[in-house]
């Protein structure tokens, strides 16, 4: 009996065991957690990141280059050829208009006086020892040579040194002063037919004078005759004319004035006193010409050409030397020498 409990103790021992040992086995299996059994898979290894490299920023995109416009075959013809028209063209500025030696101041056109007139002292600037009655009259710069030269001829010519510039430029006080004292004598409606308002003086422009005659220290009348009849003869031929002549009055609404001389430049003043016109006259009669039919003038062996533009567009003939005045109204006088054309010069230095 002993012998056989101990053969079957070993035996159920065994069975439990295995038992137990296969229920463990399912249980395992079954489990969300569980492994396969003996399974020797390693669990990953987790290697230190490397560091990530600096991220530069994205460079801005460049912009889009603007396509090339599109090349025009046919293009318009030039409008304006200097070479083939024969003319340039200037554009003045509006202001001078009412700058030159062409400019007309009368009753009926006002002259404003600029800032920048070109005034010099007579007595400074003269090289000729003609009189001035006081040392601080003055004229425009640009007829101080042609006065010298006059009063030069004059005396050369008649040994007389007695006449004497009186009066030069004058600003608005000292026409208007001048106006007055003529309105105290004689009445406003015959003052202005000796002495014009202030804005409408021709000495307002520096290029007009008065002559008087000084003598033993006393002052008389320029009268314009005799001696001093020289200057309604000669005074032409430097550029000056006797600005309101005894039959001309219904057209300059001045009286005469024998010793009121103005500058006006060559040619005009001999076209002036050769044809016996008022200055209203001559300019009036320019405005009949262009650049394409201009006055035609000889003098002393060139032939001038001369001619009116309205507003501020000038032509000028390409091959010329020209002077540019304006008339104080609306426009421009061209006084132009035509030369002839080298073929080799460059016509942009024409002039």
């Amino acid at each position: 009996m002993r012998s056989r409990l101990r053969f079957w103790k070993y035996p159920i021992s065994i069975i439990l065991l295995l038992l137990l040992v296969a229920a463990f086995t399912l249980v395992y299996a079954f489990s969300n957690t569980a492994k396969a059994p003996y399974d020797r898979t390693e669990e990953p290894v987790m290697e230190t990141p490397a560091p990530e490299e600096p991220v530069e920023p994205d460079e801005p995109d460049e912009p889009d280059e603007p396509d090339e416009p599109e090349e025009i075959e046919d293009e318009p013809e030039e409008l304006f050829n200097p070479e083939e028209d024969g003319f340039i063209i200037f554009y003045m500025d509006q202001p001078q208009i009412h700058q030159g030696s062409l400019l007309l101041v009368n009753h009926n056109h006002e002259f404003s006086i600029p800032g920048d007139l070109d005034l010099v002292n007579i007595v400074e600037a003269r090289t000729t020892s003609f009189r001035v009655q006081r040392d601080s009259e003055r004229l425009h710069r640009s007829i101080i040579e042609p006065l010298d030269d006059m009063m030069d001829a004059f005396i050369s010519s008649t040994g007389y040194r007695s006449v004497s510039i009186i009066s030069a430029f004058r600003n608005r006080e000292n026409q208007q002063r001048i106006l007055n004292s003529y309105i105290s004598r004689m009445g406003r409606r015959e003052a202005l037919r000796w002495a014009a308002q202030p804005g409408h003086s021709e000495h307002h422009t520096g290029l007009a004078l008065d002559f008087g005659i000084i003598s033993g220290g006393v002052r008389t009348t320029f009268t314009g005759t005799g001696t001093t009849s020289w200057f309604r003869r000669n005074s032409h031929r430097y550029g000056f004319i006797l600005r309101y002549p005894q039959n001309k009055v219904s057209i300059t609404q001045t009286n005469y004035e024998p010793w009121h001389y103005r500058y006006v430049g060559l040619p005009h003043s001999t076209i002036i006193t050769q044809n016996s016109w008022a200055l209203e006259e001559y300019i009036e009669m320019l405005r009949d010409y262009s650049i394409d039919e201009p006055f035609e003038f000889e003098l002393d062996d060139i032939l001038y050409e001369i001619y009116f533009s309205e507003g501020i567009e000038v032509k000028i003939p390409i091959y010329s030397e020209f002077d540019i005045s304006g008339n104080n109204i609306d426009g421009f006088i061209v006084t132009a020498v035509r030369q002839e054309p080298n073929p080799s010069a460059d016509p942009d230095d024409a002039i």
